[in-house]
């Protein structure tokens, strides 16, 4: 059975019972998603329940305390996560100041989600102030996104989202109805923006030392997401630019993702880790957007490492059967490659079945030899002929005649260069 997940930024545990009328069902409770986890047990689903606690909230108490009070609520069964906070807050005459950045809430929430993994996952916004509600439901577009791009070659991701509110309550009210409204997240086929040496922005000074162990400790880590970056950079310009051979002349796609996402995780919170004085909690500022990229990144990388092992080998009708599929793909938004690469694959087919020179069988060839005889011309400008016919470069391009099929890859002494073409199309 799979699990739904409620998560809920919580304040301080003085909530009244009330009545919250979901669909057609009705349960009392001091927090509608405590009533909506009941209700989705009368229809045989199980859901667990997640309670984000600003830390703000435990200046005077601990996490156990602050939950054991929730629990004298009448809310069982949960688990509670400490969220920092932002802001100056009043304790015992004297104050304490919580320095970080919201994207630093962003990110912890969207690492809680990371570590969760959730198919569906609603989100309670009926308490908690508003920064932390705003939040919650960032993280958790983000955290689609995520999930959107994991399956994003296959077209197949189940991830759901809903939020989960009722109308504002009050003391003279008792009755609620209970509005579950689906989140959105847009997952498109692109290049994330990803750089794991700058996770951290606006360092100051007290947090240089230990920053810099850090980053010293997961070294071997920050080595491998660049290749992986690398890597998906080819990948990525392969599809896009329409250079089938690129999966089978450059490309392994071997990173072990589960993995590596553990790493990353493991390295976020140890950047996001306070320092604490009588007067201040402090956070380095993390740059929300860039640990998103980073993810994305390790996401988009698994789709496309996923659809790498369903091939075989560089055999015309093979790459022209998977890759025409791949194009198809709605969201990727390059079904006219399609039509390029049948163009060059049946001039490929055309040129072996009469070529101006004999083919030995099971020998390569150099596909301008097979196409013009022994003085065929070099392109004038080969990089921009190798994108204009799907990566079969006539000079760069070997084929092999086996039986009935026709066998195509790139001479070994041109791959360091083609390779140098994908990492950078645009430049001349």
């Amino acid at each position: 059975m799979t699990i739904d997940h409620i998560l809920q930024v919580v304040g301080k545990p003085e909530y009244e019972e009330k009545e919250f009328r979901i669909g057609d069902k009705s349960r009392a409770s001091c927090l509608s998603s405590e009533a909506l986890r009941s209700c989705l047990a009368d229809e045989g689903r199980k859901a667990k329940l997640t309670l984000l606690v600003p830390e703000s909230l435990l200046l005077n108490e601990d996490i156990d305390e602050f939950a054991r009070r929730l629990k004298e609520k009448g809310i069982g069964d949960f688990e509670a996560i400490v969220i920092p906070s932002i802001g100056e807050y009043r304790v015992d005459g004297g104050s304490v100041e919580f320095k970080t950045g919201v994207e630093t809430i962003f990110t912890y929430i969207l690492l809680v989600l990371m570590k969760i993994k959730p198919e569906t996952v609603y989100v309670d916004v009926s308490t908690g102030q508003n920064i932390y509600t705003l939040s919650l439901i960032e993280a958790t577009r983000r955290y689609l996104t995520y999930r959107k791009l994991e399956r994003l070659l296959q077209g197949d991701a189940l991830i759901k989202a809903f939020t989960v509110f009722p109308p504002p309550i009050t003391k003279d009210v008792h009755s609620y109805p209970v509005e579950i409204q689906p989140v959105e997240a847009k997952a498109f086929f692109s290049m994330p923006n990803a750089d794991i040496d700058k996770l951290v922005t606006n360092l100051p000074e007290n947090f240089k030392n230990r920053i810099a162990e850090i980053n010293r400790r997961y070294g071997e880590l920050k080595k491998r997401v660049r290749q992986i970056v690398e890597e998906l950079r080819i990948a990525y310009n392969a599809i896009r630019l329409n250079v089938p051979l690129a999966f089978y002349e450059l490309l392994g796609m071997h990173a072990k993702v589960n993995e590596i996402e553990r790493e990353i995780i493991s390295f976020v919170e140890e950047l996001m880790k306070p320092i604490k004085t009588e007067t201040s909690v402090e956070r380095p500022a993390i740059d929300g957007v860039n640990v998103s990229n980073v993810l994305y990144s390790l996401a988009l990388y698994s789709s496309i490492q996923a659809f790498k092992s369903s091939l075989n080998e560089p055999e015309l009708g093979e790459i022209l059967e998977k890759f025409s599929e791949l194009y198809r793909v709605k969201n990727l938004g390059t079904g006219v490659n399609e039509y390029f690469l049948l163009r060059d694959v049946e001039e490929i087919k055309n040129a072996v079945k009469n070529p101006k020179i004999e083919i030995e069988e099971g020998k390569e060839e150099i596909l301008g030899r097979i196409k013009c005889g022994s003085d065929f011309h070099k392109s004038l400008v080969q990089k921009r002929n190798f994108f204009a016919h799907s990566g079969f470069l006539q000079e760069y391009a070997v084929v092999k005649k086996v039986g009935d099929k026709v066998y195509v890859g790139w001479l070994r002494e041109k791959i360091k260069e083609i390779r140098n073409w994908l990492l950078n199309p645009d430049k001349g």
